[in-house]
């Protein structure tokens, strides 16, 4: 993912959704964001917090389950 300050295409390929604290995060303290080849975001931590920058999957991986939530 580039960021269209940087250059980066504004289309949908070029981005995806982001909760406020993952998004600050992308643009102040040195996180990145890429997508994976199975089309999810992955967060990729500062080399201050980890030297080998791993991959983190990203929270929109989870699934909403209906069952037990009253109709």
């Amino acid at each position: 993912m580039r960021h269209w300050a940087d250059g980066g295409p504004t289309d949908l390929d070029n981005g995806c959704l982001l909760c406020t604290s993952c998004h600050a995060q992308i643009h102040a303290s040195g996180w990145d964001i890429i997508m994976g080849a199975d089309r999810h975001p992955w967060l990729l931590p500062p080399v201050e917090q980890d030297p080998a920058r791993t991959p983190i999957p990203a929270y929109n991986r989870r699934t909403m389950r209906l069952d037990g939530v009253a109709a």
